[in-house]
């Protein structure tokens, strides 16, 4: 199969293609998050690219084991490769927000949708 013939599912800043069947394995997710267990303190999950060998995803987490950000590291493309439009460029952030604030964090959480945000710095 020619690389013509491949469908393209994200782009990193360099344009560098991730085709679909290349697309590395999801972070633990759904509505909780889950952090390191072996973590003691704020900590990052990283989603390794092991196609081209660098980082897809990383996701954080604040003290107490809950899920801050996910800052991704490509930006999603159409099946051609030409960008997807309302979507940050990479890298961008997605913030996590509690499901439901009067309850806290058994509610759950939910990932910031949309296509979003330039990149906070600390």
């Amino acid at each position: 199969m020619s690389t013509s013939d491949r469908i393209i599912h994200s782009r990193y800043a360099d344009g560098t293609p991730v085709f679909e069947e290349q697309e590395p394995n999801r972070l633990p997710s759904g509505n909780k998050p889950l952090p390191d267990t072996n973590a003691t303190g704020p900590h990052s999950q990283l989603r390794w690219d092991i196609i081209n060998n660098r980082i897809y995803q990383a996701r954080e987490f604040d003290a107490n084991g809950y899920p801050i950000r996910d800052i991704d590291f490509t930006s999603p493309t159409y099946r051609n490769g030409n960008p997807r439009p309302n979507h940050a460029p990479p890298p961008h952030q997605h913030l996590w927000q509690l499901n439901d604030p009067q309850i806290g964090p058994r509610s759950g959480f939910k990932r910031q949708g949309g296509g979003g945000s330039p990149l906070d710095l600390p």
